[in-house]
């Protein structure tokens, strides 16, 4: 079977793109931003995009064209490349398929949400907004109607089968066809609408958006001792870049077999980086400046990202000119970044399929989506469900998975191999101490994050007695035997297939 390629340089690039920009980029960084003090957490986070964020991006991408050329794109393949195809390595590699399919199921949920709201707001649907100054009072009916959306309610449920739906054709179009040709369209609306919602923000109250801008670029090394504030500018890289997943090495390998995967990985933190800095740094947090002051978006960034997206902003946005409209264009920014992400997620599970189980593209497509259907259900109607999904999948899994990556990609590779890998077919030639920090100082910054990380949430897990977050797990380990069956079942097929 002859695997798809990427039919455009651009259309490449802003798939990738679409890939690493998520609901992170536009939520959660600023919120970390500013819960560690704004420029504080500004210079461990540009220092950790130079040690860990571009060099494991590297890695992905060209260990991800290395595998697609001898016909595999999800990780079961890619590490089983390195062992003779062995089982444990199929098996191994398979958790690499897990963690984008686990975190899609809850994702999509809350996709959902951003479709439902951007709808909400064009239909005037959404609260008036309460003229005071207190956030508390500000935000109260933005607090019930999320609460009251989210129980969930039947158009809850209604916007989820349509994301769904939406996710669904999109894939099933293919990678140039679907996926290549929404990134084309979705990416520069992405980037305009952010643009223009950045501009609404910082004219807001006479131009007072600008003292939130003025708080997260005021650079200062106030925060450099704090291991807090390593750990959360870091990890905030570490996943706003989608590294450790396999989804970089799943698109990295519809490349064509010279294509410049150096380029094409820094084009994409590039774009990644200019949504979240430029862009997302630009719209959350000096909006609440200009309304609530100073003092008050601390506390409403320890509320955590979905206060600051559907409750605080709306409060906002509602209470200026054309307030509905602005609202839209937000839950839309967010809608088409969670879309371009959940795509990328759903698509290893799809190059599993195809690649190792043989199947036809529509056959992989369709059981990849009932699975991330489960999954999403259960997420949007059991409780804690979602919860722990994003604990094991989006921080435990994925910190593990980064260090295997980094272990077999270089060091089982072999350093000599892999420089040789990243020096081909590209303009830019990095010194081969570029490989030694992959393989040395990127492994202790995700030792580092995890040992202190995990060391303040190992009682808690042990301790768990909640019944719905055991479920979970339970379903998490049931899909993991699962993925690592087929693995080892469908390692017949491989090896029957052109020899490597």
């Amino acid at each position: 079977m002859n695997r798809e390629h990427w039919a455009t340089k651009i259309g490449l690039i802003l798939a990738a793109a679409g890939n690493a920009v998520g609901l992170g980029n536009l939520l959660r960084f600023p919120s970390k931003a500013a819960l560690y003090g704004g420029g504080a957490f500004m210079v461990p986070y540009f220092i950790s995009l130079i040690l860990l964020g571009l060099p494991v991006m590297l890695l992905e991408w060209v260990i991800g064209r290395y595998a697609g050329k001898r016909g595999h794109g999800s990780m079961t393949g890619i590490i089983g490349l390195f062992f003779n195809q062995a089982s444990w390595a199929r098996a191994l590699g398979s958790i690499g398929v897990a963690i984008p399919v686990l975190i899609v199921m809850y994702y999509l949920w809350i996709e959902s949400w951003t479709l439902g709201f951007a709808v909400f707001s064009l239909l005037g649907a959404i609260p008036e907004p309460v003229n005071s100054s207190d956030p508390k009072t500000a935000m109260e009916p933005y607090v019930s109607f999320f609460r009251n959306y989210t129980a969930p309610s039947i158009w809850a449920g209604i916007f989820f089968w349509i994301t769904l739906a939406i996710n669904w054709i999109i894939l099933q179009r293919g990678v140039a066809r679907g996926i290549e040709i929404t990134a084309k369209i979705a990416m520069p609306a992405l980037i305009v609408m952010g643009i223009f919602l950045g501009i609404v923000s910082l004219s807001i109250n006479d131009g007072r958006g600008l003292e939130g801008l003025k708080f997260i670029y005021n650079l200062n090394f106030s925060g450099i001792r704090d291991p807090n504030v390593w750990i959360e500018a870091s990890g905030q890289i570490f996943f706003t870049l989608s590294l450790g997943m396999g989804a970089i090495a799943t698109y990295a390998s519809y490349v064509k077999p010279k294509e410049d995967v150096v380029k094409a990985g820094l084009f994409t933190a590039g774009i990644n980086e200019f949504v979240e800095v430029i862009i997302g740094a630009s719209i959350a947090i000096p909006a609440a400046f200009a309304i609530f002051g100073a003092l008050a978006v601390p506390e409403l960034a320890k509320e955590g990202t979905f206060r600051l997206g559907f409750m605080t902003m709306p409060a906002i946005l509602m209470s200026l000119p054309f307030g509905q409209i602005i609202s839209f264009f937000w839950f839309m920014l967010l809608f088409i970044a969670a879309l371009t992400s959940s795509l990328a997620l759903i698509q290893p599970l799809v190059a599993f399929f195809e690649d190792e189980m043989k199947w036809s593209h529509t056959k992989a497509v369709t059981v990849s989506m009932l699975i991330v259907i489960l999954g999403a259900h259960l997420c949007a109607f059991v409780p804690n469900f979602l919860d722990e999904l994003d604990f094991w999948a989006g921080a435990v899994f994925l910190l593990l998975f980064a260090l295997i990556e980094i272990i077999v990609f270089v060091w089982v590779f072999g350093v000599d191999n892999f420089y040789r890998e990243l020096t081909s077919d590209t303009s830019i030639r990095f010194p081969k101490l570029f490989v030694y920090i992959i393989g040395i100082v990127s492994p202790l910054f995700i030792i580092f994050i995890g040992y202190f990380w995990f060391s303040e949430k190992i009682l808690d897990v042990l301790q768990e007695t909640d019944p719905y977050k055991w479920m979970a797990r339970l379903f998490i380990l049931i899909f993991l035997v699962f993925l690592m069956a087929l693995a080892v079942v469908s390692r017949k097929k491989v090896l029957e297939g052109p020899r490597i």
